[in-house]
Parts: structure tokens; sequence; C-alpha cells
């Protein structure tokens, strides 16, 4: 047995490290943004008897790379988990053509791990946080594309972090109660909110509903306090508040159910079936006991419809910021 400072080697075969893991790529245009989690050191009765010493990132077009030196070396990264989070940027590509990539780890003694595979394609974008408020771009829903307005950036950031943009369905989908029992006047307990994040959710892509994500906001319930709602795993599609849209209660409560939207007046009209409408919002109507707020057909205030009538859903939810939007402003599913 061989005794190095930086590594154990047995006698025989050398000792290859696990494949990197984790590996991820995101094309944009002409570039190809990559992240991986590097493989820790392998030891053996309490021993280190294969060291990390850098991942190697090939790429190739065709097909995946057999092995480290099957294609381009794209680099050589000798810092651990550099790459794990701010991604590491493949560029000077030529947009629709299919890039494979494979990670191979490299052990100190130079054993070479199995690759970890991905591919992606590059295409000409823009990302959604480079758009202008009030932009409207196309997301497929049901299988068709539907227009929704990018109606705020870094939503909530005191709530969601930054980078995270609210996407607002510029026409209303259906007609519905904001409560089919008419008992609720929390938002999270209506039958709307429910059917926000069940029916009307399973209508996009899976991709799109992992853009989705989680997102935080604020919701008044009846006696007019605030909360904070968080990590609800479920709480993906959302209604706008009444705060958000310019407004305040006859009789305000403090805090506000979110801050007024920089497209709060885009935003004011909506259509059904090519009309305006009234819309509901998530603000209950802290003046009688089955009131809801909503905005009326003329993009004003109206309060107190009984959470049982039918007026129309107007459906919205946060997107990352660095989704891509192709040149006729649809969003990038893949």
């Amino acid at each position: 047995m061989i005794f190095n400072p930086r590594v154990v080697q047995l006698t025989g075969a050398r000792i290859a490290l696990l494949p990197p893991s984790d590996l991820a790529a995101s094309a944009g245009n002409t570039q190809v943004s990559l992240t991986w989690t590097d493989p820790g050191d392998e030891t053996s009765g309490g021993q280190v008897v294969a060291e990390w010493e850098f991942t190697r990132i090939v790429r190739k077009v065709g097909s995946a790379p057999a092995n480290q030196n099957d294609g381009v070396i794209v680099v050589d990264s000798t810092v651990k988990n550099q790459y794990l989070s701010e991604p590491f940027v493949d560029t000077g590509l030529t947009n629709d053509t299919t890039y494979y990539y494979g990670a191979f780890a490299c052990s100190a003694a130079g054993a070479w791990s199995d690759g970890a595979f991905v591919s992606a394609v590059p295409v000409a974008a823009t990302p959604l946080g480079n758009l202008v408020e009030g932009t409207l771009i196309t997301i497929t829903e049901s299988g068709a594309p539907v227009e929704f307005y990018v109606a705020d950036h870094d939503y909530q950031s005191d709530l969601n972090g930054n980078g995270r943009t609210l996407m607002v369905r510029k026409n209303c989908y259906n007609r519905r109660q904001w409560d089919s029992n008419q008992s609720a006047r929390d938002f999270l307990d209506s039958s709307i909110f429910s059917w926000l994040n069940s029916s009307y959710k399973a209508l996009f892509s899976q991709s799109v509903k992992t853009m989705m994500s989680t997102t935080n906001f604020y919701y008044i319930v009846a006696a007019g306090t605030v909360y904070q709602q968080l990590s609800q795993g479920n709480s993906s599609v959302f209604l706008l508040s009444l705060a958000e849209m310019g407004f305040r209660e006859s009789s305000p409560v403090t805090p506000v159910d979110g801050n007024t939207l920089p497209t709060s007046s885009v935003l004011a009209i909506a259509n059904f079936s090519g009309t305006p409408t009234g819309w509901y919002l998530r603000t209950p109507y802290t003046g009688r006991s089955d009131g809801v707020y909503y905005i009326n057909s003329q993009g004003g205030r109206a309060s107190a419809a009984p959470n049982g009538t039918q007026l129309c859903s107007r459906p919205c939810f946060t997107l990352p910021s660095t989704a891509l939007v192709d040149p006729s402003n649809a969003l990038i599913e893949s």
C-alpha cells in the first residue's frame, strides 16, 4: 500500500469517485447554464482512498459523451461545488441545436468517475425579469396559448425574496362562487382557493407547475387581522387583493393585504366571453358576514358581493424571473 498525504491508493485498480449529482441545464439565447453537485471523497476504514480533485464538463453534439475526453471540454472545475447554485454558463452556442453534456469527476490519483448526463437546446429568448411590467406573454393553458400580464417583478419580496414575477391572466377564466358553502371568510378556506390549486392548476404542463412553486402573500380574514401566508405547499395560484388593485376598505384595516401593483390600472378591466365583467378578489368585506370585495366591470372597487354569488375568477401566480420567453413572447416551457 502506498501512502500519500492527499490520498491513500490501494494496490491494484485506482478507486473512482461517484459521478457528480444533480446535473441540470437551463437553455438561453446561444448559451446553456449548468449546475451540479461535486462528489465527496471515498473512504475505507476511516481513511480517504479517493479524493476529489476536479470535475470536468464535456459537451458534444449528436449524442452524449462516452467519457471525459469524448467531446469539447467545457470546464475543469477545481473548486468543490462552485457551480452548485450559481451556474457555469457555456456561451457561444448555436440556437436550436441540441447539446449533450457529461459531468465526470476525477480523483487526485487520476481515476475518473462514471458520467452524469443532461441535454439542452439554446433558443433566442428573453428572461421574464427583463420584460417591462404590463407586457403580455402567452402560457399554454389546457393545450392552448393564453395571455398573461407581467404584473409585478419581485412580487412581495419581503415574503418571497427577490426573483419571483407575478403573472395575471388577462381575461377571466370562468364564473364561479368564491365559496360554494357561503361560509368561508378566510381565503385559504374558500372553495375558489381550493379550485385554483387543483382543477385550474392542472391545466398547465408539469414544467409550468414546477415553475409556479409556492407563493407567499398577505390575506385578511373577517376579523380584520392580516396574516402572512407561509409554507402552504398548495398555494401556487391565488387571486389579487383589494390593496394590490390600489383600493382600501371603506373602514380601513391596518396593515393591508399587499402593496399596490405597478400595473393596477392596466389590470383593472378584465373580459369574460369578450365583455368587461366583475371579478373576485381575495379580500373579504369585513362589514358583513358573507361579503367579498370584487372589481366591477368598469374597473372600480365594489364590495359586499355575497361569497356565494357567481362572479368571474381571474387567476394569478408567480414564475421565476429567470424563466424565458421566445421572440413571440411565448413562455418557453421545456
